[in-house]
């Protein structure tokens, strides 16, 4: 079964799906991943005559900040890249981590890294987001779920996909840990951790040890890892496993 991502408020045209068919990056073994997601077209209010003052929350606009770092494509395709945006009075830049608003129904959000920022030709702005999967997200090639070893786990994964950014609720922690690492304390370290990598096409978990990742998927796995010990310092190793032979 094809687990669909989806966001709220969220529609496509056939135009767009093609164009959006385009920017999926490929997930692990260099393979299309498995998910989809359905990237919304935002429409204009159509009352233009409402004064700025009287304006909803909701409706604020996401603006670029800086200079445009390139610009891509031709004609409806072009766009235009940021390293940063704001959004509701918050400014977020490339490799931030964060929540993603998901259909009302489904109360908890996604969770992505954002990998790009761009505007497009008619002035929506979208984010292209590495995704994180939850247990009850990351499903058995035979069915089924993976155990974690605590409710804050997640699984990283090479899956990206390009949502508004309207979607962007706000930034998050996500703590990668190496695999000999105890878990950090929530007190001393609240966020979310990080030790397994989810493969999206063969629906397997791998170590962020294992051979056999492309280059720069090591590359990308070995500076988050340093990331994240710099920021949580020398974590305890896990003691060893002790076994009972009869």
């Amino acid at each position: 079964m094809v687990l669909r991502r989806r966001f709220a408020q969220v529609s496509t045209s056939d135009e767009e799906e093609d164009f959006v068919a385009e920017t999926r990056s490929q997930g692990h073994n260099s393979r299309s991943p498995v998910e989809t997601m359905e990237v919304s077209l935002y429409e204009e209010s159509a009352d233009d005559e409402t004064p700025p003052e009287e304006v909803k929350p909701d409706d604020v606009k996401p603006v670029a900040v800086g200079e445009p770092v390139k610009v891509t494509g031709r004609g409806r395709w072009r766009r235009t890249h940021y390293r940063q945006f704001e959004y509701k009075d918050k400014r977020y830049e490339l490799e931030d981590t964060v929540l993603l608003r998901q259909e009302e129904n489904i109360p908890m959000p996604y969770i992505a890294i954002i990998k790009d920022i761009t505007k497009k030709q008619d002035g929506r702005m979208m984010i292209l987001g590495q995704w994180f999967y939850r247990q009850e997200e990351a499903k058995k090639k035979g069915g089924g779920n993976w155990e974690i070893n605590d409710p804050r786990e997640l699984f990283y994964s090479f899956h990206r996909n390009e949502v508004p950014v309207e979607s962007v609720m706000h930034k998050c922690v996500v703590n990668f840990v190496p695999d000999h690492k105890q878990f950090p304390k929530r007190r001393d370290n609240p966020g979310f951790i990080v030790q397994k990598v989810y493969d999206t096409v063969d629906k397997k978990l791998l170590n962020m040890t294992d051979k056999g990742y492309e280059d720069a998927q090591q590359h990308e796995i070995d500076v988050i890892v340093d990331k994240s010990m710099s920021r949580l310092g020398d974590l305890p190793d896990l003691e060893p496993k002790l076994f009972h032979f009869i």
